[in-house]
């Protein structure tokens, strides 16, 4: 490993390998199959532990007592392909025994017989829906396949679907298929109006009429309570004791800040002008402090904060435009090219006289010119920007499990590391009108609850209309 991991998560990669190293056994001795999950708050450092399995997995490792497992595949797996990428960045980010090779990233033209011993292979659930090459021909009844008699014509003369290699893989007695499936939380609602991708999800692991369920399932996530119960209610599958990192020791470490400072308003409206200048205000308060800090400590590296401004599924880019003009009011030295957004469409939007570009979201935290980003859902799961410090959230929000994914984001040090007696630069804040607030105030104490009195959550909340 590159990094040195820390005490706790050296303990959760034990854990985790000793699950892996029994499931695997099992299913080779019995055929029986297992899952468990991995869950530590947001800013734990999971990708890290997952590369530190990675490396004992294919290699081995005398620190975890763990001999190699030559027959290793992996598979992991997200709804998102950006996502996706951004795992695989920071596998080969934390990792000195995974080459680039060694991490697959499963495309349209992919194809083998069987997948290769020794990999990662990233696949998300748009490359197994019903309009993919991939899995185009696998169902016998599919009108969109051309035949030749009673012989199937697939796509690009392709040999095998994904489905196929999946197959393959799992009969394969030299190999054990292991499936990590990152956000495992998003795939596991209940059934009714699931739709396809949470079918997706579910026949992936249960496996689906020649295609067996595969042997071994790793669920990682900041909020592991659906899969948990998907998995216990399973049949024919085996649960492992779950690993839990204790949120405790997570924050004694510093990746986490200490305070939230959460502004809960009552009766406002969209785009409401003063909170928009108040999360303005914020970030020019927060931006000033890690100048002066940066000026304190004699660093070349200044913390350039940014802002989310976090908007309905389907807003009016006219008032979107608007707020930004708030936003450049409040703080006339902050340049128009600085803002970006990470909508769906992925093309640059207008709103109202501004012309925004499109960034994808793994590039956010490296893209120091971005002081202002607008997101709908984007930035909800699986998004990494320590430097994102403020957030002014126009959407609704009950569920506690989306709750906790949202504020998980803000949480995390831009330093990896505690400010010492800089109250300022240990916090974070959050301006979330539409929220439920008993709801936001739980999920903050439950992610910084760590026994101490520095350790604390503060909670601002307005009960009528702010005004100036």
């Amino acid at each position: 490993m590159k990094f040195t991991l820390k005490d706790y998560q050296e303990e959760a990669v034990r854990e985790v390998l000793v699950n892996l190293k029994k499931a695997s056994r099992r299913w080779r001795e019995d055929g029986d199959k297992h899952a468990f999950s991995l869950t530590a708050t947001t800013g734990a450092g999971k990708t890290v532990m997952a590369a530190a399995v990675f490396e004992a997995l294919f290699h081995g490792d005398d620190n975890y007592d763990i001999e190699p497992d030559p027959g290793a595949v992996v598979i992991w797996f997200s709804d998102d392909p950006s996502l996706n990428e951004q795992s695989r960045f920071r596998l080969l980010e934390a990792s000195d025994r995974l080459s680039i090779s060694d991490l697959v990233v499963v495309q349209s033209t992919f194809q083998r017989e069987v997948l290769e011993p020794g990999k990662v292979y990233f696949l998300n659930t748009q490359k197994l829906s019903k309009s993919s090459l991939l899995v185009r021909g696998h169902d016998p009844d599919d009108e969109g396949i051309e035949k030749d008699g009673q012989i199937r014509l697939m796509p690009d003369s392709r040999s095998f679907t994904i489905w196929d290699t999946i197959q393959n893989t799992i009969d394969d007695p030299a190999l054990t298929l292991y499936l990590v499936l990152d956000e495992a939380h998003r795939g596991m609602r209940a059934a009714t109006g699931a739709g396809e991708k949470t079918t997706i999800v579910k026949r992936l692991i249960n496996g689906s009429g020649p295609v067996p369920g595969i042997p071994v399932v790793w669920g990682i996530s900041a909020t592991v309570e659906r899969f948990n119960a998907a998995m216990t209610d399973m049949m024919g599958r085996a649960t492992l004791p779950n690993v839990v990192v204790d949120s405790a020791k997570v924050q004694a470490s510093g990746l986490l800040k200490d305070t939230i400072i959460l502004d809960v308003p009552k009766e406002v409206g969209q785009f409401d002008t003063v909170l928009v200048r108040r999360g303005t205000d914020k970030l020019k308060e927060i931006s000033s402090a890690w100048e002066a800090y940066a000026q304190q400590q004699d660093d070349a590296g200044t913390v350039l904060p940014l802002m989310v401004l976090q908007v309905p599924n389907a807003p009016d880019h006219n008032d979107i435009g608007r707020a930004l003009d708030t936003i450049f009011t409040q703080w006339p030295d902050l340049p128009e090219d600085a803002v970006a957004h990470v909508f769906g469409e992925h093309s640059t939007q207008t709103f109202g006289r501004y012309t925004v570009p499109y960034i994808s979201p793994e590039r956010v935290q490296e893209s120091a010119w971005v002081r202002i980003l607008i997101a709908k859902d984007a930035i909800s799961t699986g998004w990494d920007c320590p430097r994102a410090e403020v957030m002014v959230s126009f959407r609704p929000a009950r569920d506690k499990t989306h709750i906790t994914q949202l504020l998980g984001r803000m949480v995390r040090t831009p330093l990896a590391r505690r400010i010492p007696g800089n109250e300022r630069l240990n916090s974070v804040d959050c301006l979330l009108p539409f929220f439920d607030e008993a709801s936001v105030k739980e999920v903050a104490k439950a992610l910084m609850s760590g026994g101490m009195a520095a350790k604390t959550c503060r909670v601002a909340a307005f009960w009528s209309t702010p005004s100036n």
